[in-house]
């Protein structure tokens, strides 16, 4: 009788990406933050989470605080 070898499906790594569109300008000022292997994705990524968008938090923070929605706008002007 021979041995039998039992296959497992190896867990696929492929990664979906896009395309997106930036000025040169942009991406020149994107590759000064790029450095030592680092993907644009890790990069957006790390900026993308130093850097939280201000609307949410003071959207959290009315909710926390049970105000009154208020227009983006009129948040912008008293910041």
């Amino acid at each position: 009788m021979k041995p039998m070898h039992i296959m497992h499906p190896m867990a696929s790594k492929v990664r979906e990406y896009t395309t997106l569109p930036v000025r040169k300008g942009t991406l020149r000022r994107l590759k000064g933050y790029k450095g030592g292997g680092v993907s644009y994705d890790e990069l957006l990524n790390d900026l993308l989470d130093a850097h939280p968008p201000e609307e949410f938090f003071l959207e959290h923070l009315r909710r926390l605080k049970r105000e009154p929605r208020r227009p983006w706008s009129e948040i912008k002007k008293e910041l």
